[in-house]
């Protein structure tokens, strides 16, 4: 790669969303430009595409609006979960690559990755465009997405009697509807896909943490932020509210079914939502902790240094104001600098004492749990009066 090169990709924008088959497809069918994703174009027409057709099938059939509930699309909660879905995961593309880019730029325009490390950091900038978009990992998440699919429809439709508005299973087989073959073909298969390329997403971004970790970083011990200048980077997980709340958004879905159509107790799915929650923290949090053995590192070594400067500036304010070998005659230690310089080096050891070994914060962590918290406030209001529900939420978020 030579400096011309080398300086063009420097100055380009980071993309997680611009690389890939099934972008190239959809810029060939000219939904997308490379300068202009059409993001909110894009995702009216996936539901278009995916989902408007679903109840028209349905009513083909008279599983549009039933008696039995369960066996009318139009009052399946989850039909419109994923749909709400699948709107959201291309609806965000767009604002996270302008973010992300803008968090990336950070590294070298704080002077993180200083000048003799650029051309490594242009490197892992690469790889992670190359790993984002390999048709090997996208061809293993569309297999992936039928597999699911066909097995998430084959498993409801034998927990209902009779079937339901997408099929039966009869004699041991599954048996679809026009609305459920549609399902299967198109619509479930298309949000496990774009779920399973965000989650892909999620794991180039932390091999990209990590590569950058590996960089010769340029950190600084009595930072303000106490994580030697990485606090930025922690503040990444509130670009994917929209994420959170749409997938927190589908497995609420679910539960509401259960508990509308059968009866079924909230207290019995508390795992769900913690399970959710604690899926989502190490999600966001696992990426981050590339950087703690190098903040692990800079702390020690910062204590190190500073605990000799601290014992070789004490020594000398020690000989200079309580021995008097160095005070000059009817000179007073009030609003002299060594008195200010004892008190700065002081702050300064404490505040390397103090850093913090991932550069995240429960500031940072509580907008992502409230995302994911929200859809299932909605589904306790069908059980639960709302004082009791805020009040639960309260104690959740103070612990």
């Amino acid at each position: 790669m030579d400096a011309h090169e080398n300086t063009q990709l420097q100055r380009a924008p980071m993309s997680f969303n611009r690389h890939g088959p099934f972008y190239q497809l959809q810029r060939r069918l000219g939904l997308l430009t490379d300068a202009d994703l059409a993001a909110g174009r894009r995702a009216a027409l996936f539901i278009a595409v995916a989902w408007l057709p679903v109840p028209l099938l349905a009513a083909m059939q008279g599983f549009a609006l039933n008696d039995h509930h369960e066996r009318a699309v139009l009052f399946d909660f989850s039909a419109y979960a994923y749909a709400l879905a699948i709107f959201a995961f291309v609806l965000m593309e767009q604002t996270s690559d302008t973010r992300m880019a803008r968090l990336i730029s950070q590294f070298v325009a704080q002077g993180i990755v200083p000048q003799a490390s650029r051309a490594h950091f242009v490197e892992v900038r690469r790889k992670m465009e190359r790993r984002t978009g390999s048709w090997i990992a996208e061809a293993i998440i569309l297999v992936g997405a039928y597999l699911i699919a066909y097995t998430s429809l084959e498993r409801a439709a034998a927990r209902i009697d009779g079937g339901t508005w997408f099929g039966a299973v009869v004699d041991g087989s599954l048996q679809l509807t026009f609305a459920g073959w549609w399902t299967l073909l198109i619509a479930l298969p298309l949000f496990w896909f774009l779920l399973g390329r965000w989650l892909w997403r999620f794991v180039t971004w932390g091999l990209l943490l990590r590569d950058v970790a590996g960089c010769d970083l340029k950190l600084v011990a009595t930072h303000a932020d106490r994580c030697g200048g990485l606090a930025f980077v922690g503040q990444y997980p509130n670009t994917y509210l929209l994420f959170v709340f749409a997938l927190s958004t589908v497995v609420a879905s679910t539960v509401l079914k259960h508990v509308v159509y059968s009866g079924a107790s909230l207290l019995s799915f508390k795992f769900a939502l913690v399970g959710l929650i604690g899926f989502l923290a190490l999600a966001f949090i696992v990426p981050l902790t590339a950087f703690m053995p190098v903040l692990s590192a800079l702390k020690k070594t910062g204590l190190r240094d500073y605990s000799v400067l601290v014992t070789t500036h004490n020594l000398a304010f020690e000989a200079k104001w309580i021995d008097g070998a160095g005070r000059a005659p009817n000179e007073q230690p009030l609003g002299s600098p060594d008195v200010s310089s004892l008190a700065d080096l002081a702050a300064s050891y404490e505040m390397i004492s103090s850093m913090r070994p991932l550069p995240v914060t429960r500031a940072t962590m509580m907008p992502l749990v409230l995302a994911a918290l929200i859809p299932f406030i909605g589904v306790a209001l069908t059980q639960v009066p709302l004082k009791q529900i805020l009040g639960e939420v309260k104690e959740l978020l103070l612990l």
